[in-house]
């Protein structure tokens, strides 16, 4: 027990108090992503607007925003309480830049046939900028482009 905390202290040690508001900010929202995950339906978790790739980001958007939130629900899933699953971390960045006045992101579902096994992965993207995740892994998924796919 003593060692684990000693790594918490060191992990913790080499960021800034903003850094750390953002990882406990990051861990809440996972863990009220993963309640509503277990609450309701896929289906009823995600916004299926058709916000096309190719807009621009909004001027007003700061791209070091952008990459603060990916680090820091990248870094509350892999040091957190728990390890949420894809879709969860995805939930929990759109809840992230909403409450930063950052809008019109969206939630992508992708499959792939890998190794013989079927499996599928969720990222966040606004205006064709990956967030949290990276462009070269979810390239190798393809997009599904019809919710109604995801409620079967």
């Amino acid at each position: 027990m003593d060692n684990a905390v000693a790594n918490w202290r060191a992990r913790l040690r080499g960021l800034t108090l903003a850094e750390i508001g953002m990882l406990l900010e990051a861990q809440r929202d996972l863990l009220g992503c993963q309640f509503a995950k277990w609450r309701r339906p896929v289906g009823e978790l995600l916004n299926w607007k058709d916000v096309s790739s190719e807009q621009a980001v909004p001027l007003t958007v700061s791209f070091q925003a952008l990459r603060s939130v990916g680090w820091a629900v990248t870094r509350a899933a892999s040091y957190g309480v728990f390890r949420p699953q894809c879709l969860v971390r995805s939930l929990a960045i759109q809840r992230m830049l909403a409450r930063r006045g950052i809008t019109g992101s969206t939630i992508r579902i992708g499959v792939r046939l890998h190794q013989g096994e079927f499996t599928a992965h969720a990222w966040v993207e606004l205006a064709g900028l990956v967030i949290g995740d990276s462009r070269a892994h979810v390239e190798t998924f393809t997009r599904i482009t019809d919710h109604r796919l995801v409620e079967l």
